[in-house]
């Protein structure tokens, strides 16, 4: 039997939204308005956890929670709310609640802290339930049973606990680190899990795009990350294919440590983020041999979604969310339970491009949910998932023989001028010609 979840909201819509969230997580939940009600409804019934709005008519959450807590002491209860002031999260706390989150919510933390609520609660009053049940198959259990905390991937699938557990293997890497994903892949939202693994090391993360890449902002916010205290400062290239010659140049001295950025009193490190395998981007001249081998030192394959489909519903329920509050939204959709078994079936042509353009496609439409598997699959179907930098790449990479072959032709032969125009050595071009 699954561990049973009230939910107590009087907000119709976001109550909607939790009791979906909870059931695709194996819960039984049972989800009220009227915190009276709720009070009537816990006095008979058994839970195993209460969600609860803070701020309702008749009742506040906090009022609510006191009342529960004098039935049933053992029962724990987590918070949710638009907006709290610190000294009232603290109060909360030390009254008893055991998580507070505010809106938008962060879907994988707060199941996350569910199961640990609940588990908690079992080996503290005991537990006649079989540990086999409900929800102890779900997102959140898995997600617990990592020896660290991980926010950029659900990690139900076992692609995705493999690439957690890498990550965090290569937690202390010293110099430089190549992340290669498809295109659309959440590549600051990696480096921010790959920061908190450690906390005793003061690092600073500085985060650059082709925009905002040169020599005298990269070492203004270098000094200012040394300045606040940082005993490591990361350097994470965002977008490293789509830079000019004379970035990639500068970062090659960043990422070596020399020249501007040879700074003895604080350690440097470098993380590389890319569409597409080193070995494509260095064919067709993307990147030069040295920076070949730089980023080669450590490389690490971020998974495709459709290597972890058990993941995706809830990366995509999150991106809902996700948008609705980056452009004002109240009103979420909800993956029904149609569209969730549409998810783990069907995989998608353009992977995370592909979802994220048709979870914003269906919050800008306006559309509401619960979301069915036709109106997911014509929302996937309607957006574009390829650039046509990214298309072009990708032809290069497959026909870069004959590409090779036509500027032999051009060059009349010389492998010399041909290499010197891709950017490789001689053997280079020989061997792709064999």
């Amino acid at each position: 039997m699954a561990y049973s979840v009230l939910i107590l909201d009087d907000d119709a819509d976001f109550n909607s939204l939790l009791t979906d969230i909870f059931e695709q997580a194996d819960y039984e939940v049972t989800s009220l308005l009227d915190p009276l009600e709720a009070v009537d409804v816990f006095r008979e019934k058994h839970f195993d956890l209460v969600v609860a709005d803070h701020k309702m008519p008749c009742m506040s959450g906090a009022e609510c929670m006191k009342v529960i807590k004098e039935m049933k002491p053992e029962v724990p209860v987590i918070m949710v709310s638009g907006y709290l002031e610190n000294d009232t999260i603290r109060e909360l706390i030390s009254e008893g609640v055991g998580g507070v989150f505010l809106k938008p919510l962060n879907i994988f933390s707060l199941l996350e802290r569910t199961a640990e609520l609940i588990d908690e609660a079992k080996k503290s009053h005991g537990n006649s339930r079989d540990e086999s049940s409900g929800s102890y198959s779900t997102l959140a259990t898995k997600r617990s049973n990592l020896r660290f905390e991980f926010q950029s991937f659900p990690c139900k699938a076992s692609a995705s606990i493999r690439f957690a557990e890498r990550l965090y293997g290569l937690r202390n890497f010293k110099s430089t680190l190549s992340l290669m994903g498809e295109p659309g892949a959440n590549f600051r939202a990696i480096c921010d899990d790959i920061r908190g693994f450690d906390s005793s090391i003061a690092d600073s993360f500085i985060y650059l795009t082709p925009d905002t890449f040169d020599e005298a902002n990269t070492i203004a916010l270098i000094l200012k990350a040394q300045k606040s205290g940082a005993d490591m400062v990361t350097c994470v290239i965002l977008d490293f294919a789509a830079m000019s010659d004379a970035q990639k140049s500068l970062a090659t001295d960043l990422a070596k440590a020399e020249g501007v950025f040879d700074n003895g009193d604080l350690a440097l490190r470098t993380i590389f983020c890319v569409n597409s395998d080193l070995d494509s981007l260095f064919e067709v001249g993307v990147i030069n041999e040295q920076l070949y081998i730089l980023m080669g030192t450590t490389e690490v394959h971020v998974p495709s979604l459709n290597s972890c489909s058990h993941d995706i519903p809830i990366i995509a329920q999150q991106l809902l969310v996700d948008v609705a509050a980056a452009k004002w939204i109240e009103e979420v959709p909800q993956l029904g339970k149609c569209a969730v078994e549409f998810l783990l079936r069907h995989p998608l042509d353009g992977d995370y491009q592909q979802l994220a353009d048709a979870m914003s496609h269906l919050i800008l439409t306006g559309v509401k949910g619960p979301l069915t598997a036709r109106i997911l699959k014509a929302a996937l179907e309607e957006v574009s998932t390829i650039t046509p930098r990214e298309r072009a790449l990708a032809y290069l990479g497959d026909q870069r023989v004959d590409y090779t072959l036509a500027v032999l032709t051009l060059f009349n032969g010389d492998t010399a001028k041909v290499a010197d125009f891709f950017g490789v050595n001689v053997a280079k071009v020989e061997s792709v010609l064999q």
